[in-house]
């Protein structure tokens, strides 16, 4: 009997022993995981901290762009000088379009981390925000403003064949391959513009563009 009872009493050390066991793996792997879960956290959260200053940097510049756009090319545009400055303009929107590519990059590196994330830090959720609406921006606008470079290439082209000019060769539009985005479904599309700019021949004082 004695030998029985020392039998069970051992059987039921080792049973212990191996719960508790069971127990410390169990807190154990939770611990690891939850260690592991803060760190990429903290992993994503230092990314976006890192792009969204390089993502101001690269907005700044195609802002810079874009103001050079305006001055250079969109306002007080006449036939003659939109003839005349066509290489250097489309060498400016070239400019402009490497600008927004730089802009994509840093984009690309948080859209993951941003998009429907929530971060412990209102800080960094703050700078996500800005970082999604600030693209959705910058993208719509160069697209109007492609548009309205587009635009003012229709009418040029439209100007000569109802003044009859053989002479000249009609200028090319630049190439499209962006479509406006929407990327909160709010479907509001900030720094879409769909104002026509307009042109006139006044500098020709009716005639052709020169050779």
């Amino acid at each position: 009997m004695e030998a029985k009872h020392q039998n069970n009493k051992h059987l039921g050390i080792m049973i212990f022993v191996g719960f508790l066991l069971i127990v410390i793996g169990v807190i154990s792997y939770v611990i690891i995981n939850y260690n592991n879960d803060q760190a990429e956290v903290k992993k994503r959260m230092h990314v976006v901290r890192e792009y969204y200053e390089e993502f101001k940097t690269d907005v700044e510049s195609f802002n810079k762009i874009r103001d050079n756009i305006y001055s250079e090319v969109l306002s007080d545009t006449y036939y003659q000088t939109l003839k005349d400055n066509d290489a250097n303009y489309k060498d400016l929107y070239q400019t402009y379009n490497d600008s927004l590519g730089k802009i994509d990059k840093d984009y690309d590196e948080v859209k993951d981390k941003c998009i429907n994330v929530l971060h412990p830090d209102a800080d960094v959720n703050n700078k996500c925000e800005a970082i999604v609406a600030g693209y959705e921006e910058v993208v719509n606008t160069y697209i109007s403003d492609v548009n309205s470079y587009n635009a003012l290439i229709d009418s040029y082209n439209e100007w000569l064949n109802d003044n009859n000019s053989s002479s000249d060769t009609k200028l090319e539009k630049i190439k499209l391959d962006r479509d406006y985005l929407d990327i909160n479904g709010d479907r509001e599309y900030n720094g879409r513009k769909d104002t026509e700019t307009e042109i006139s021949d006044e500098n020709n004082t009716g005639a052709e563009p020169s050779e």
